[in-house]
């Protein structure tokens, strides 16, 4: 997301697979996320809201109060089922580094032809879906295309990590991250080795405006399991609200998972770095601090905050 001006924290938490604490014993139940239906949808309770069609919230668990299906949010309120629609979350996740090799690239967010020879005529060789992993070879092409395992594709339909120099505030076997907007991908490091990369959308904003990802070196300050965004204090702007898993912030912005869109490998946020949510689990997890077992937030003090680069 991006252009946040209130952040509500989690008050309980939130988990893309059910877990077991390891203190309490307590099993943790995974939310299922929703997008409000077309007629929007309203929580009861003493603190009613008023949610617009395409809000996104999780939902922790159903209940029946009366003859009526109702779900509990994470925040704790009941909203009537029958007017959320189930939201489908990406699959895609990325891919972790034995060798710690670059050598393959991903299709962006659209299908894209696959060519006997670099020129687009005749017959296609075949059909790659959006977001499939191919692999590159090394081979001379004209300008524009990219040699692939079984032919040739344009290089205007693939996102191709590359390998990055490690900046001097990261430490030299501390955990990491790189985040190139002109591919859309980002790499994560153990020092100087990389160990993860995948697919990522920045913000879609014009250079200068407040939905540009911000470039440069920066620091991990809080992360939270979970926290609801919005920009519901703004009324000249198409309004939003999202529960939002896996955040980790920089500042106004935050590396964050996403159930709302598919669009990897695009600009598509308001600023936030977007990913999976598979993708957001796994750099949850990654990243320093760590987040204490049974806490759902944790602010970084100096020096312990792990490096994220936006280049």
């Amino acid at each position: 997301m991006g252009l946040i001006p209130r952040i509500r924290l989690a008050a309980v938490s939130v988990m893309l697979s059910a877990s077991c604490d390891a203190d309490t014993g307590e099993v943790r139940a995974a939310p299922r996320w929703y997008l409000v239906g077309p007629e929007g949808a309203r929580t009861t309770g003493p603190d009613v809201r008023r949610l617009r069609p395409g809000f996104g919230v999780a939902i922790r668990e159903e209940l029946m109060l009366g003859a009526q299906r109702m779900g509990r949010t994470r925040q704790g309120q009941l909203l009537p089922m029958r007017d959320l629609l189930p939201a489908r979350p990406s699959a895609f996740r990325g891919s972790e580094l034995v060798d710690g090799r670059l050598d393959f690239a991903w299709l962006g967010p659209d299908d894209a032809y696959l060519w006997p020879r670099p020129e687009a005529r005749g017959a296609a060789a075949a059909l790659r879906r959006r977001h499939e992993r191919v692999q590159m070879r090394e081979r001379v092409a004209a300008t524009g295309w990219i040699a692939v395992e079984g032919g040739w594709m344009e290089s205007s339909a693939l996102r191709v990590p590359t390998l990055a120099p490690r900046p001097n505030q990261a430490a030299p076997a501390a955990p990491w991250i790189d985040v190139d907007l002109t591919s859309q991908t980002l790499v994560a490091y153990l020092g100087d080795r990389p160990v993860f990369a995948t697919l990522v959308s920045g913000g879609a904003g014009k250079p200068g405006s407040v939905f540009e990802t911000p470039r440069g070196v920066h620091r991990i300050q809080l992360k939270l399991r979970a926290a609801t965004m919005d920009n519901l204090e703004h009324s000249d702007v198409i309004p939003y609200s999202y529960d939002v898993p896996f955040v980790q912030y920089i500042g106004r912005y935050a590396l964050h998972g996403v159930f709302w869109h598919d669009r990897f490998g695009a600009a598509a946020s308001h600023g936030c770095i977007n990913v999976s949510l598979q993708d957001a689990e796994w750099l949850f997890a990654f990243t320093r601090p760590a987040l204490p077992i049974g806490q759902d937030e944790i602010r970084a003090t100096p020096g312990s905050a792990s490096v994220l680069r936006v280049r």
